[in-house]
């Protein structure tokens, strides 16, 4: 008996050892992820906040910023506050790694969370030559020339997605869709139907799943040509999915052509 308390005393006492070894902030860190895995979100990050301040080691100091702005971002939905420790991180990190992410966690936070297209417009440029990976430097691309859509600069936009498409993206039909709707609100509508056939001649099956028919449509409903909106939807209808959503697009349409001015049929 003596034995076996001794041996069971000797397994215990490292675990003991190593855990009374532990640096303040180790010990924070530690605590901080008990509190998330019993979702107490907003103690984990002060816990992984107070480990931050006390960690001498820059790497660590790193860890435990980064994932208490994950936790802000995604669990507390405190933007602002998720920003000013990410900012932190790119001003302070040693890890370059860790300053990229945390310049497109800035990036994505202005534009999908906050909506403020004019901020993620300025961090998407810095973030763009910082980035190797070509996946995710196409995906930034795509997102500069959004931002650039959403606040009003339309012919910069179309600029950026001429300038994207000559470095030949994996991806080039994002590109070619987003330009024929800038064409579309700028009114350009030839343009923009000369657009829409260049996607359905380099990928029918994208166009078909993007359901592009109904734009083409709506161009031609903008256009005030209703009679080409209601041939185009119908020689293609084997091709729309929604069939309800369908006839009420050409019903619509068909509606609008008869009330069109100077139009055959028209109430006097």
């Amino acid at each position: 008996m003596i034995f076996k308390n001794f041996l069971t005393a000797l397994v215990i006492l490292p675990v003991a050892f190593i855990f009374s070894c532990q640096s303040r902030s180790e010990k924070l860190y530690s605590a901080a992820y008990e509190k998330i895995n019993q979702n107490e979100f907003k103690d984990a990050v002060e816990l992984l906040e107070s480990s931050a301040e006390l960690e001498k080691n820059n790497i660590q100091k790193t860890k435990a910023l980064f994932e208490a702005a994950r936790l802000l971002r995604f669990e507390i939905h405190d933007y602002e506050k998720a920003l000013s420790i990410l900012r932190v991180i790119v001003l302070q990190s040693e890890d370059s790694k860790m300053r990229i992410l945390s310049e497109e966690a800035i990036a994505e936070i202005y534009f999908d969370h906050l909506q403020n297209y004019n901020e993620a417009l300025n961090e998407f440029l810095i973030l763009e030559p910082l980035l190797k990976d070509p996946n995710k430097k196409e995906a930034v691309r795509f997102k500069i020339a959004q931002c650039l859509r959403l606040t009003g600069s339309n012919q910069a936009a179309l600029d950026y997605i001429d300038i994207s498409l000559k470095n030949k993206p994996d991806d080039p039909l994002q590109f070619f869709k987003l330009s024929a709707q800038i064409l579309q609100n700028q009114k350009k509508y030839d343009e923009a139907l000369r657009v829409y056939e260049q996607i359905l001649e380099k990928n029918p099956t994208y166009f078909w799943a993007e359901n592009l028919f109904t734009a083409v449509s709506a161009i031609h409903e903008e256009k005030k040509d209703y009679k080409s909106g209601i041939e185009y939807l119908e020689k293609n209808s084997d091709r729309i999915p929604d069939k309800s959503y369908l006839e009420l697009r050409i019903k619509k349409l068909k509606e609008k052509q008869i009330n069109k001015p100077f139009s055959k049929g028209v109430r006097k």
